[in-house]
């Protein structure tokens, strides 16, 4: 068993709700009860006094792409202790991201079902996916699947945006992925791709529309459904201030307009369906956006669209862990993983707090912070 961590004196979001000022105990690579602080071994404790601060679950990105493991491990200055990976190839990257060994957690869809003639899967020519990995009918659909789960991932991503998939195809994805009790995370950004998503029954939808806002057929669909929405908003501010997609918009004539987004994540909010915070985190040089430091704008992002800072917290929090099916993070509660951030602030009054990190653990292990990442610096959370 590994020691024992005291942080005493600290306000607690456990996921859910806010209480305290109490005491956590971390005991070896979980959350301890707290009976161990009552007469803790100076000489095997460490004491922690997070007066002024607060203790948060370790946050994760249910959308991000990771470059290699050494962007992987730095996600974790920012607090972001699991990533949710939306396409990984070659194999070979995705082999070697699934054995890193780090702070932060890494899940993935390996590669992503797409069309040949897509966007997507025009872009993939480009990066040496071969047309022969696209999935063309529902045969392939059922092989698709097959090989995804031989690589051990962990949800099934499928790109279902028009042009591209026939209707067919992508209820067969969601219906063989079903078989194999898999969840389904479905690409959709613009209003005709939430169609279909929801047509298919896909688990979650990740991105939101900025052509369109969505009406309440489709979030009254979601919420009867029970589909999770991961709206990326980073991304999709990201794409409606680039030039480029000025051009594409010209050429396509489908708009690209923020505003749209933000209030298509408020119609979902206001239905009751689930939001999970996500980024869409990428090294493309056209839409880059910086793993782990990004969640906390997509934070801001989702209070802007109409959460409060609470439900931001669980969107990145309990609510991540629950439907990505992460039974042992995303709450503080004795007997879970010790994933955690101290923040100096309140986070649950101004979202921005989240980003005033001091210090955060792993399983456990207290990972390394840099200077610039302690936000304000130690102050009053301070090693006893």
């Amino acid at each position: 068993m590994g020691g024992v961590t005291i942080i005493k004196h600290v306000r607690v979001f456990d996921g859910e709700a806010i209480s305290g000022p109490k005491t956590v105990v971390i005991e070896g690579s979980s959350i301890g009860d707290d009976a161990l602080a009552d007469d803790p071994d100076p000489s095997a404790t460490a004491m922690v006094d997070g007066t002024g601060c607060t203790l948060l679950p370790g946050l994760i990105d249910c959308h991000v792409h990771i470059r290699d493991e050494a962007q992987l491990a730095a996600c974790a200055t920012y607090g972001v202790t699991t990533v949710c990976d939306m396409a990984c190839m070659p194999l070979e990257k995705y082999q070697k991201l699934r054995a890193a060994k780090g702070p932060t957690t890494w899940l993935s869809s390996s590669l992503p079902a797409y069309e040949e003639n897509s966007r997507h899967g025009k872009l993939f020519k480009f990066t040496g996916i071969t047309p022969d990995h696209a999935v063309h009918n529902t045969d392939e659909a059922v092989k698709f699947v097959q090989d995804r789960i031989d690589e051990g991932v962990d949800y099934i991503k499928v790109i279902a945006d028009a042009p591209g998939h026939d209707q067919a195809v992508l209820n067969k994805i969601q219906g063989e992925a079903q078989k194999h009790g898999k969840m389904t995370v479905a690409h959709t950004a613009h209003y005709e791709a939430f169609e279909r998503g929801v047509r298919a029954g896909f688990d979650i939808l990740t991105h939101v529309p900025m052509d369109e806002v969505l009406d309440d057929y489709i979030v009254g669909k979601m919420a009867s459904q029970k589909t999770i929405a991961v709206p990326t908003l980073s991304m999709m501010q990201r794409m409606a201030e680039s030039w480029v997609m000025w051009g594409i918009s010209w050429f396509s004539g489908r708009s690209y307009n923020f505003q749209v987004a933000l209030d298509s994540v408020a119609a979902m909010h206001n239905a009751g369906v689930p939001i999970l915070a996500g980024t869409d985190a990428n090294d493309s040089g056209i839409f880059t956006i910086v793993p782990g430091q990004s969640l906390h704008h997509e934070l801001e992002l989702l209070v802007r669209a109409g959460l409060t800072p609470l439900e931001a917290l669980r969107a990145a929090t309990s609510l991540a862990a629950r439907h990505f099916n992460l039974q042992d993070r995303g709450r503080i509660a004795p007997g879970l993983r010790a994933d955690l951030v101290l923040v100096e602030g309140k986070p649950d009054e101004d979202i921005r707090a989240a980003q005033k990190i001091s210090r955060v653990w792993s399983g456990g292990v207290e990972a390394s912070i840099s200077a610039v990442q302690r936000g304000t610096g130690l102050g009053s959370c301070a090693v006893m």
